[in-house]
């Protein structure tokens, strides 16, 4: 239709509301043609252009403005999915309100003690008249006292907060152990709010393809009419397998005859072709982009083929094409149908192109029916260029086996179950002829169901399928490896000795997810295996996991697996959940297979929600565990083959497995360490600097005055501030290599410890230990028995305040030197540069005379000249920390005993059974010990 026509022609579309789903569209186009008829076509997501996009190599399109502003799909994204809060955060929100109740309390008090003062019939007259108590000079004292107490409700902690989460999430990233050299890609941390839950993990939530494998398919065996045949290395030549599976017996095939089946997956499937020629131009462009970033890539790669000399040299040749697929399961089978002489040329808008032999047979495309996690199978309808039509389906043996009439489909499905076993990932391949009438019919329903826009196109669609789809002639089953991660085993292993429990969440089937669990120590030799498959009955699901709890807590010396498929948890969420989370939580590994992504979303839920509300997290690398990862209280992603769905749907996301370990097991600990600590000194470093000036009401009579110096109450935060800081972003109670030799230390933050009431009254009551000897030595000293400073002058009020106020400053900044394990130059500078400052402020703020508040002319030299200010302000920091620091000497001392013991023997080691063994009695020791104890042990870091 010429351009012109286009432009004066009426249509009307027809649309589904706004969803924030980007796959997922449906729509209808109306347009009358010449004889003013209307005629209709159905619109997806390929009739889609989502707004940011960018269209190449045409020269105009012709489009109408579907959802705009806020209704667009990149609008809808970008709003919050799910708003995470830390644990830590809300215990936070629980402690202000303590402490806002504490300055309420505070000021109420001191408001009737005040009122009682100043009704009081024996008033001094040298104060003057008597006051006139009233409803405004109430309001008025309220006020004062609020604004004089208010600063112990620490409202710079937020601020100081987000400064250390947002600049310690850069240490992630920065973490060279979690750069993956090979694809040149570091971690990262999506948002700064939750690393302190990185070390709050007690359940852990895994995807298997992508996350524990490493998605590289290699086809290995198929299934072709009841025979098994098998692939050598990749070699392009089938091996025949006799019946006892031997492959030292495989027969080398001299040709292939059967291309039926190749045909079928040359046909079936949505790989696409790039051209390699295009690669050194798009090189190019990108060079001259990003010059540096490429030369500094170079230099890498140059240096690391110098490094190994013993590597191939590859070279891609301009006559190959170049396979790209969404699943690497249909690039691995195209590829070997490739090499077993049925090439995948082309595929256009309505052309599919296949080579046998020197014979290029084309085939009309004719219809295509998507795969869908609920459908678990894709089919393409084609036609031959003898006119015959041909419907070939592809994908699990649970979907497309119920609907073969013909085929050996006894012998396939015990083929199909052997692969499994094998961990192999296998596919059923089937096909239909279908004559013009049957076609068209069936076409028509389908067609008829994609008009429908509403709830009820899901279901349509899903029975027009199936109709179509119905009545397959089997042709085989195919099976491809895909290998483990590297330091799986190992990685899992630790995270279960850290007290973390694991569960395999996959839509594999169930002898491929539990082969794997066996393969990655999952399940260990000794493992009993639980198993729930195949019921869809609720009454049955609740009885088998009733029998299970019964065994569960009959033998709890054992060790307990439990594997459980997608249709039994449909009827066990609907009926039992509570029964599925008590049998779950109480093995000690757990395999669902099976599953739709929302499945694995209801299952985090749930466990989630338990009473003992247990930290979750999870990690995933495809689009289909952006559900679970948004569900869990901490997401992370893979960076795959898979795309970055995953990894930006995530709070934290890197390229391999193994760097969960460090993830959890270092950064999360040290984060939780850093921030817990940070927020109870806050509360405490609020206390030692406020309640000075409520023990000074005292002796002032309730008259509101201040006891610092205006200048002081606002440069307070300011001299306190770097030491803290600096202690957020650097502490180590114990070194990296520490934490990963001794996985069991991630135990010592288990359920918000360091957050805990106990926690909260230590620092609250040390706080208050520390201000009350403060005041009252001074107040002692200065007015009780005077001692007079520098120029024996007696001490007045602001050289009174001022002492107090170095000595709190002091006292905090020590506090931080007391608490860290890990002494760098930056924390130390900070706590001398912090008393250098006040020192320097104080003396230009006493010569300059500027009379902001009080009067603070000749302090400085009342206070810093005289020897005794020195000798007191010495004795009061020994008296205020020396407790404190003994105490925390004391319980040092057993459990670094412990540590070097533990170094001394690993505790990570190989079993007889094929598994892991870890020092239990250590573990509860250690655990025991650190119950006694308030804080991390300083005295580690000599050790480490």
């Amino acid at each position: 239709m010429p351009l012109s026509d286009i432009v004066t022609t009426e249509a009307t579309i027809t649309c589904q509301h706004p969803l924030a789903n980007l796959y997922t569209f449906h729509g209808k186009l109306e347009i009358n043609n010449d004889s003013g008829e209307p005629i209709s076509g159905h619109l997806t997501i390929d009739n889609l252009l989502l707004r940011g996009s960018r269209l190449k190599d045409t020269e105009y399109v012709v489009g109408c403005a579907i959802y705009t502003g806020q209704d667009t799909k990149l609008s809808l994204n970008s709003k919050i999915v799910s708003n995470k809060f830390s644990t830590a955060e809300k215990s936070i929100n629980k402690y202000l309100i303590v402490y806002i109740t504490i300055l309420l309390v505070e000021v109420l008090v001191c408001t009737a003690l005040k009122l009682y003062i100043e009704s009081y019939k024996d008033w001094d007259g040298y104060l003057g008249p008597s006051p006139n108590i009233t409803f405004s000079t109430l309001i008025t004292d309220i006020l004062s006292f609020l604004i004089l107490f208010n600063y112990i409700v620490p409202i710079s902690l937020y601020v100081t907060i987000e400064l250390q989460k947002f600049l310690g999430s850069f240490f992630f990233a920065w973490d060279l152990d979690m750069y993956d050299e090979a694809k040149d890609q570091p971690a990262f941390a999506n948002t700064s709010d939750l690393n302190e839950e990185l070390g709050q993990v007690e359940y852990l939530f895994t995807d298997k393809t992508g996350t524990l494998t490493e998605n590289l398919m290699v086809f290995r065996r198929c299934s072709i009419n009841g025979k098994v045949y098998m692939e050598k290395d990749c070699d392009g030549s089938l091996y025949s397998l006799p019946p006892s599976g031997n492959k030292e017996e495989a027969v080398k095939l001299s040709s292939w005859q059967d291309n039926d089946s190749m045909i079928s997956i040359s046909l079936c499937h949505v790989v696409q072709i790039a051209p390699p020629s295009r690669r050194p131009e798009v090189i190019a462009k990108r060079t001259l982009f990003r010059e540096s970033f490429r030369l500094k890539k170079i230099k890498r790669l140059n240096s690391s083929l110098m490094m190994h000399p013993d590597l191939p040299e590859y070279q891609l040749s301009s006559t190959i094409n170049v396979n790209e697929a969404a699943s690497a399961d249909e690039k691995a089978l195209v590829e070997a149908s490739a090499r077993c002489g049925v090439i995948f040329q082309k595929d256009t808008s309505d052309e599919i192109h296949i080579k046998i032999n020197e014979n290029v047979l084309i085939f009309k495309k004719l219809e295509i029916l998507e795969f869908t996690s609920e459908r678990k199978r894709m089919s393409v309808i084609v036609k031959d260029t003898a006119g015959d039509i041909w419907l070939y389906c592809k994908g699990a043996d649970s979907a497309v086996l119920p609907l073969i009439v013909e085929g050996n489909l006894q012998e396939t499905a015990l083929h199909v179950t052997d692969f499994s076993m094998r961990g192999l990932r296998t596919l059923v391949v089937a096909y239909k002829k279908l004559d013009q009438f049957e076609y068209e019919r069936l076409l028509q329903n389908i067609e008829q169901a994609r008009q429908i826009i509403g709830a009820e196109r899901a279901a349509c669609m899903t029975h027009a399928y199936n109709l179509m789809e119905s009545g397959l002639t089997l042709l085989g089953v195919t099976a491809v490896e895909d290998r483990l991660q590297d330091d799986v085993q190992e990685t899992l292993e630790c995270l279960r000795v850290a007290g973390i429990k694991i569960w395999v969440l996959t839509g594999d089937k169930a002898e491929t997810a539990e082969n794997i669990a066996f393969l990655c120590g999952h399940f260990k030799k000794g493992t009993e295996v639980l198993r729930l498959m195949n019921e869809t009955s609720e009454q049955s699901c609740f009885l088998i996991l009733t029998t299970f709890e019964r065994k569960v807590k009959l033998e709890p010396y054992k060790q307990y697996g439990l594997i459980i498929d997608g249709m039994s948890m449909t009827s066990t969420l609907r009926n039992c959940p509570e029964l599925l989370k008590s049998v779950g939580m109480a093995c000690e590994a757990v395999v669902c297979c099976r599953l739709t992504p929302l499945q694995k979303s209801e299952i985090v839920h749930l466990i989630k929600t338990a009473r003992s509300r247990p930290h979750t997290a999870a990690i995933g690398d495809g689009g289909n565990d952006v559900s679970m990862i948004q569900e869990a209280h901490v997401g992370i992603g893979i960076l795959g083959k898979e795309g970055r769905y995953a990894s930006m749907s995530a709070d934290f996301a890197f390229t391999k497995f193994m760097f969960l370990k460090k993830a959890l097991l270092v950064h999360g600990h040290w984060y939780y360490l850093r921030v817990s600590t940070l927020m109870q000194y806050f509360f405490y470093k609020n206390v030692v600097f406020i309640t000075p000036q409520v023990l000074f009401s005292l002796h002032n009579g309730f008259s509101t005055q201040e006891l610092y110096d205006g200048i002081f109450l606002m440069g307070f935060n300011l001299v306190t501030a770097l030491p803290v800081l600096l202690y957020g972003l650097l502490e180590q109670n114990y070194s990296a290599e520490v934490l990963l030799r001794n996985p069991y230390l991630y135990k010592l933050n288990k359920n918000n410890y360091l957050m805990s009431r106990q926690q909260f009254m230590i620092w609250l009551l040390l706080g208050l230990w520390s201000t009350c000897v403060t005041y009252f030595v001074v107040y002692a000293i200065t007015y009780i028995n005077p001692v007079y400073l520098y120029d024996n002058t007696p001490v007045g009020q602001w050289t009174f305040g001022t002492c107090i106020f170095h000595l709190v400053t002091l006292l905090v900044n020590l506090q931080i030197l007391l608490r860290s394990s890990y002494w760098t130059w930056p924390l130390v500078l900070s706590v001398v540069l912090s008393e250098i400052v006040f020192i320097l402020g104080t003396f230009l703020y006493s010569i300059i005379h500027v009379k902001y508040d009080g009067d603070i002319l000749g302090v400085f030299q009342q206070l810093f000249l005289s020897p005794i200010f020195w000798l007191l302000t010495l004795f009061i920091v020994v008296i205020c920390l020396l407790p404190e620091y003994l105490f925390l000497t004391y319980n040092t001392y057993r459990p670094l005993t412990i540590l070097r013991r533990n170094e001394e023997s690993p505790q990570i080691i190989s079993d007889d059974d094929g598994g892991y063994s870890s020092s239990r009695t250590m573990v509860t020791d250690m655990t025991l010990i650190y119950n006694k104890t308030f804080v991390y042990s300083n005295a580690l870091s000599i050790y480490t």
